[in-house]
């Protein structure tokens, strides 16, 4: 005979491991600012309270919720994942109030007011842990008020408190403070990216809101850099899937030498352009998923300024397996055919930014350095031919060639190029490409000195200065400086 047995499971076990899914505080607070935004709400509140404890408090000025909507939203595993929602509900599978919470604290209050009736819970992990019971402590009126946060919230809204924030700090007393702030800095980014287009006011299609981070409003940074005018746009491509439409947008960045250097930075975003390159998934506005090629094209240098926006309907998250925390997704077989197509065009346009700023030697006729390809290898070697090397070896006898030449050569084998190319990827900004036309004088005048000018003459002088590197990044005419500078 077979028996169903009912076997529900522990409480303490279970709560102690929805603790550990992977939130980190910044997605954490986007679960959160996803519930209010499916409350309708326009103004988000997040205040951070550091001294004495940690402490973090969300509030919103959304539909709120009465008694029994308070209770469901905090049972664990509210929402049947497979049952369609509305187009405006973030959320999926009833965890993220809770997961998200339990991932920095371990003691969560919400409050809520509908039609200006209040009513507040409670859960308290220490509580837990020692009844093993899922025990949800509810909130009274007397209770509710004693809560400072309690009196900014008007007829509807809703509010929800973190202690007991043990996960927010290191264990290291003297640096807690600082580490605490910068992950308060670290997670502000992550919410003007993800929610861009509901800050963007100009965005039409997202319900505009405002969010508030310890009383200041924060602003949105569009990742695709559409304020810029060297920003690239491709044509948009539509991929048909169970008769819905999915929108997909390329973008190329401009190169570091078209923005403003705090711009460069800021557009980085937080894992720098190299990793910041590939798709980037929204959710009824909402970015869900960012920076991934979805393994179908390796990331590279050549293709860092590369981000493609994809739009999905709201019903597709079981057909991309969108996680909890709403940051892992994979693209069914035939999306992920149809991707693949456009990748190759897309990237195309970061590629011809860089190559265009690149190292072209056939535009210079006398380079320092010169780029050799052998059996698929590419390296770069000084150019011993260099105008002013060769000047410079005349003046030295046959050993001092020699050894002029093995000095190249080490310098040439000494090449720094893995520390150069991670450098220059996580920092163009910060390299001296060009010099000034002041340099390049000062520079011809070391030269000048030490040439032999009863072997030559100033206008051959001027062709080798204006085909040589980097005087033939001089913006006036050689001839006239020689003619000033000649003696």
């Amino acid at each position: 005979m077979s028996f169903v047995l009912n076997t529900p499971p522990h409480a303490a076990a279970l709560m102690q491991s929805l603790r550990d899914i992977g939130y980190e505080l910044d997605t954490a607070l986007a679960d959160l600012i996803d519930n209010s935004v499916s409350a309708n709400a326009n103004t988000i509140e997040i205040n951070f309270q550091t001294a004495p404890q940690p402490r973090v408090t969300i509030i919103d000025n959304g539909d709120g919720m009465d008694q029994s909507e308070l209770l469901k939203a905090m049972v664990i595993g509210s929402k049947n994942p497979l049952v369609k929602r509305d187009p405006k509900d973030l959320g999926r599978f009833g965890l993220g109030l809770k997961t998200a919470s339990f991932s920095q604290c371990k003691k969560l209050t919400v409050i809520s007011k509908k039609d200006n009736i209040a009513s507040g819970a409670q859960w308290d992990l220490d509580y837990v842990s020692e009844t093993n019971e899922w025990s949800l402590y509810q909130l009274g009126l007397s209770e509710l008020e004693q809560i400072p946060e309690y009196s900014m919230l008007s007829d509807s809204g809703t509010i929800v408190i973190w202690e007991k924030c043990d996960r927010l700090y290191d264990q290291d007393e003297e640096g807690k403070e600082d580490y605490l702030y910068q992950k308060f800095e670290e997670a502000e980014n992550h919410i003007k990216v993800v929610f861009h287009r509901f800050l963007d006011h100009s965005y039409r299609s997202a319900n505009n809101m405002v969010i508030k981070i310890n009383n200041r409003e924060i602003d949105y940074i569009d990742p695709f850099f559409r304020n810029n005018l060297a920003t690239q746009k491709a044509q948009e491509e539509t991929i048909r899937f169970q008769g819905s439409k999915i929108r997909v947008q390329g973008y190329t960045l401009p190169h570091h030498s078209k923005c403003l250097p705090d711009d460069y930075e800021k557009y980085a975003l937080h894992n720098g352009y190299r990793d910041s390159q590939g798709f980037y998934v929204y959710r009824e506005n909402r970015l869900l998923i960012s920076g991934t090629w979805f393994r179908l094209v390796k990331k590279s240098d050549l293709t860092a300024l590369t981000r493609v926006e994809i739009n999905l309907p709201n019903n597709f998250d079981s057909e991309w397996h969108i996680d909890i925390k709403k940051s892992h997704a994979t693209p069914p077989k035939e999306i992920r055919e149809q991707l693949r197509q456009y990748i190759e065009k897309y990237v195309s346009g970061s590629k011809r930014v860089y190559t265009s700023k690149g190292y072209r030697v056939k535009n210079t006729a006398n380079p320092v350095w010169i780029k050799t390809i052998d059996k698929n290898i590419t390296s770069y070697q000084v150019n011993t031919d260099y105008p002013f090397f060769e000047f410079f070896k005349d003046t030295l006898s046959p050993t001092q060639v020699k050894q002029f030449e093995e000095i190249l050569k080490l310098v040439e084998q000494s090449l720094p190029l893995d520390q150069l190319y991670v450098d220059y990827a996580s920092s163009p900004k910060s390299f001296k490409t060009e010099y000034t036309n002041t340099e390049l004088e000062e520079l011809a005048l070391q030269r000048l000195d030490s040439l032999d000018k009863d072997q030559l003459d100033k206008e051959s002088v001027a062709m080798i200065f204006a085909s040589s590197e980097p005087f033939n990044k001089y913006k006036k005419d050689w001839n006239d400086f020689l003619e000033n500078n000649w003696s």
